[in-house]
């Protein structure tokens, strides 16, 4: 199951590029919170925002004292700095079926496997549907058993109980090839 992030964020009022290139100078990113009741612009400081989460995380959203439960959707990054440019957000329900992106995580590679051949990653995410609250932070893929010029496939994929995997059964994930 994924972890949960307290983020606190502040309303803000639709603004003009120049208005908004401001706000980022002063330390915010503008977001968007799509919900049930509409949509709420809004504003998060960098410094608030955590390292090292993915998209499937359930995320505590603080806004004018309510706390709502959200996944990020989208990022816009700049290419240049890497930092968020503007953060989307989906309102759920933790009973609620979303779909997200869940990183690979391949497990089991041994030395000798290295030695025989070149572990290549075809894919590093792989798209499921499940409740909010039974998300995976990531999805293992046990390539121990790999030979040389064999492929890992979704067969290979360790999935938690109420979560569909949305791809074909014989998609490759990563596969070792002869040096």
């Amino acid at each position: 199951m994924s972890t949960e992030i307290l983020i606190k964020a502040e309303p803000r009022e639709l603004a003009s590029k120049g208005q908004v290139n401001k706000l980022r100078k002063e330390g915010f990113i503008p977001g968007v919170v799509y919900g049930r009741n509409g949509t709420k612009n809004v504003r998060l400081a960098v410094k608030t925002l955590p390292k090292g989460h993915t998209r499937s995380a359930l995320i505590k959203l603080d806004l004018e004292g309510a706390t709502r439960t959200v996944l990020m959707r989208e990022v816009q990054v700049d290419p240049l700095s890497d930092l968020p440019l503007h953060i989307d957000f989906q309102e759920v329900l933790a009973s609620d079926v979303v779909k997200a992106r869940i990183p690979l995580e391949f497990v089991g590679l041994t030395r000798e496997q290295e030695k025989e051949g070149s572990f290549k990653i075809l894919l590093r995410s792989l798209e499921v549907k499940a409740p909010a609250n039974t998300l995976p932070a990531s999805l293992k893929v046990n390539v121990g058993a790999l030979k040389v010029d064999e492929s890992a496939h979704i067969a290979d994929v360790e999935v938690p109980e109420g979560v569909k995997v949305r791809a074909q059964r014989n998609l490759a994930l990563a596969s070792l090839v002869k040096l």
